[in-house]
């Protein structure tokens, strides 16, 4: 047994979850309450790596708005096709508050039960403590603690309760549609209101999440009735430093056939960044630095090969530049083939240093819940086009 504190330069829960990825272990399986991209973008190469050829489940609350549709978007997407997250959600005042993360093998266990959620604070910079515990499963005694864990998981997680259900895309659009899982980009840092004010989802015939009875509290000596009252626990987590994302509306020269003039070829697989917006955050795309000149053609400069994650799988991708066509271009026939006219790019730098990409990119469909969102942060008009784009 081991006590784990933070802030702490060797010993955060970060630093637990990336070796644990990287051990002898055959499944995680996690609960825990908040969960935001702040936290999951530095844990989701190792966790992604892990669940390629292990199992994987993550069981994940929404309560008081405080996990975000990007966190549980990353999950997703990390964990695919194999693993699964379970949203869990009592429509009560009881709120989902564990924080439990578990490695098992067939003869071992180690886990962290604690303070911290997966949110950049929860991982990183927050005043946070729990205890680890290494299992050896050879022993009675402490085989038992791992089978009364997973036994209160598995009841977390039984998807034949109506507290408990699978998350894929649809639910994901759904849960941020009614305004349970706010964008990062949008939450304020005030303490979100008690669960009450959502209590009207309940009543709606597409809310899976029913309420469930549990045992309450005993009376105190005084027979005083307390309401209860729920805060969020954790602020949302400022994200420190350079930009980490990029977006842009798509025109018709990045999406669709492209160019329509007689006489030219109708569609090329790239996408086409404008050179202020390239320079605007030249480290964004690491210029001049990771780019070499084209031997055959003076002037030209690529980055081969630049990984990037599009849904569960990592392509490569053609940064390009030269000056006699005044722009800088993505090629990828799936990057181009992946939107429409009208919908934004989004590109986001891996920080995690074992993510098996550079870049996480997605496109925000136009009539979703999050593409207002976005729309906002495109904010850049460029000349002479409709195109608008942004950094965060």
């Amino acid at each position: 047994m081991e006590f784990v504190h933070q802030p702490s330069e060797s010993n955060s829960l970060a630093d637990f979850l990336n070796e644990g990825f990287a051990g002898p272990w055959t499944h995680f399986r996690a609960a825990i309450a908040f969960v935001k991209r702040s936290g999951t973008r530095h844990i989701e190469g190792g966790l992604a790596s892990f669940a390629r050829n292990h199992d994987v489940e993550i069981i994940a609350g929404i309560d008081h708005r405080g996990t975000s549709y990007e966190g549980l978007e990353n999950l997703l997407h990390a964990v695919s096709p194999g693993g699964r997250v379970v949203i869990f959600h009592n429509p009560t005042f009881r709120t989902f508050h564990p924080k439990i993360y578990l490695f098992k093998s067939s003869v071992a266990a180690d886990m962290v039960v604690g303070s911290g959620n997966l949110t950049g604070g929860g991982l990183f910079v927050n005043y946070e403590a729990g205890v680890r515990l290494r299992l050896n499963l050879a022993n009675p005694d402490e085989a038992a603690i791992l089978t009364e864990v997973e036994r209160v998981l598995d009841r977390w997680s039984d998807l034949s309760s109506d507290t408990a259900h699978l998350l894929d895309q649809q639910l994901l659009t759904k849960l941020a549609a009614w305004g349970l899982t706010p964008s990062e980009l949008l939450v304020s840092s005030t303490p979100s209101s008690e669960q009450g004010d959502i209590g009207d989802l309940t009543e709606r015939d597409d809310f899976p999440f029913k309420a469930r009875s549990e045992p309450g509290p005993p009376p105190s000596s005084t027979h005083r009735q307390h309401t209860p009252v729920s805060r969020s626990s954790e602020p949302p987590s400022a994200v420190p430093g350079p930009n980490i994302g990029f977006v842009m509306t798509l025109q018709r020269t990045d999406a669709g056939v492209g160019q329509m003039t007689p006489g030219t070829s109708m569609r090329s697989p790239e996408i086409f960044i404008p050179l202020a917006a390239r320079n605007s955050d030249a480290d964004f795309w690491k210029w001049p630095y990771g780019f070499t000149e084209d031997p055959s053609r003076p002037g030209k400069f690529d980055r081969h090969g630049v990984r990037m994650r599009l849904a569960s799988e990592v392509i490569s991708v053609n940064m390009m530049t030269w000056p006699a066509k005044h722009d800088f271009r993505l090629r990828s026939e799936s990057l181009r083939s992946a939107g429409n006219i009208g919908d934004i790019l989004r590109l986001e730098r891996a920080v995690d240093p074992n993510a098996d990409y550079e870049y996480l990119v997605d496109v925000i469909r136009q009539g979703t819940p999050q593409y207002p969102v976005y729309l906002a942060l495109c904010s850049v008009p460029v000349r002479n086009s409709q195109k608008r784009y942004g950094y965060f």
